[in-house]
């Protein structure tokens, strides 16, 4: 696999998660969101880290009483 194919910037990854990248930008700041890479001045999300993020995020609904 490409280091292209494992490292997403902020639009590729805001892509992936189906939202806009300014919600990706405002969850970065804010400590939310999945885990990044720095390098340089440039961020980066890796693929895996999106994915596994994604399944953390599953709720079960909850049953009403």
């Amino acid at each position: 696999m490409t280091m292209n194919a494992i490292l997403l910037n902020t639009a590729e990854a805001a892509e992936v998660l189906r939202i806009a990248t300014i919600t990706l930008h405002r969850w970065r700041n804010s400590g939310k969101g999945p885990p990044y890479v720095e390098m340089g001045r440039k961020i980066y999300y890796r693929r895996a880290d999106i994915e596994r993020w994604i399944e953390e995020q599953q709720r079960q609904p909850e049953p009403t009483a």
